[in-house]
């Protein structure tokens, strides 16, 4: 049996299709969790209409909300009874055969402890607007054109860095029993928590990808990812997940310095262009420090260059005189005194 948990909040406008595309899956013998987290808007009645439709749904509706997507998978997955596990986010679809599809890498290896495929990618109108191999193209411009399996621990050291190279739980069937082992989902984290969930997985055995295009991962405004790329809390988490990938062993040089970069770039970019509280920069510059001890040297390197390179006299000078001494000069301070 394979288990598909269906975590919802507020997704009414895509729950139908979401549903319709699990249902008609040609793989049958599933098990189907619909859980909702106090949806405010309809998505109960439309969780109800199909429950009452399909045996094969169980419902899970909490009492109040749980403010987290991964505690949402780690309720589900205690609850599951498959062999396998499906996490379809409430707001993606499928192909009919993507469990079909994914399943035969794990029933023929077990060595294998996830399957996933690439993935198209849609907007809230269901409009397709290409896949994600663009995505993978920038981690190895060759490997992910076709199918593979790879021991997880290679793709770890290789791309985890740099990358999350599962960037939607959708496009996913895991084996119950490594899950059982690797423990749950880090709720510590609002955005990240599944790169590290992977990262977890991926350590205890070999990873299977298919190149074919069988989920449709929905990007919006209203989701997690949205809401805390605005506020800083996205950034944050991925500088710690550079600390966290150093557990299963060194990384790739390449890859590492690739992060550092992007990392940098986005961070110098939501000076200007994002509503970051100062506290959250001040997060940010000490996880960078934590892991660099020579950042803040490279750190003022790197922003006069930015500054430079892009005419920005103006902008330079706001930043030297107020914001940028907001979050380094008291940080300078707080560090001499300790």
């Amino acid at each position: 049996m394979v288990t598909v948990i269906i975590p919802n909040f507020n997704h009414a406008k895509y729950l139908p299709r979401r549903i319709e595309s699990v249902l008609q899956q040609t793989y049958p013998n599933l098990e189907i969790i619909l859980m909702d987290d106090c949806s405010t808007d309809n998505s109960r009645e439309i969780i109800a209409h199909y429950a009452s439709k399909d045996s094969r749904i169980k419902v899970v509706l909490n009492d109040r909300n749980g403010g987290n997507t991964f505690k949402q998978w780690n309720k589900g997955i205690t609850l599951a009874t498959g062999a396998y596990i499906w996490i379809a986010e409430s707001d993606d679809a499928a192909e009919p055969t993507l469990v079909e599809t994914l399943m035969s890498y794990l029933e023929a290896n077990p060595e294998v402890v996830l399957a996933y495929c690439d993935s198209y990618n849609m907007d809230e109108h269901d409009k397709v607007s290409g896949t994600w191999q663009w995505f993978m193209a920038q981690l190895d411009p060759e490997l992910f054109t076709q199918d593979f399996v790879m021991d997880g621990h290679k793709l770890i050291q290789r791309f985890m860095s740099y990358r999350n190279i599962i960037p939607n739980a959708s496009a996913v069937l895991l084996r119950r029993s490594t899950l059982l082992e690797a423990g749950e989902a880090a709720v510590s984290m609002k955005v990240c928590g599944d790169w590290l969930y992977w990262a977890r997985i991926l350590s205890r055995g070999k990873a299977a990808f298919v190149s074919r295009q069988l989920n449709y991962f929905r990007t919006h405004s209203n989701n997690v990812r949205s809401r805390n790329d605005l506020n800083g809390t996205s950034l944050l988490e991925s500088v710690q997940i550079l600390s966290a990938m150093r557990a299963y062993g060194p990384a790739d040089a390449t890859a590492y310095a690739k992060a550092l970069r992007y990392l940098l770039d986005l961070w110098f970019y939501s000076f200007v262009y994002k509503k970051v509280p100062i506290s959250r920069h001040r997060q940010i510059y000490r996880a960078f420090k934590d892991i660099e001890p020579s950042f803040p040297q490279q750190f003022r390197a790197e922003l006069q260059h930015y500054l430079l390179s892009n005419g920005m006299s103006g902008l330079r000078m706001m930043l030297g005189d107020g914001f940028l001494f907001k979050i380094t000069g008291k940080l300078k301070r707080n560090t001499q005194v300790s």
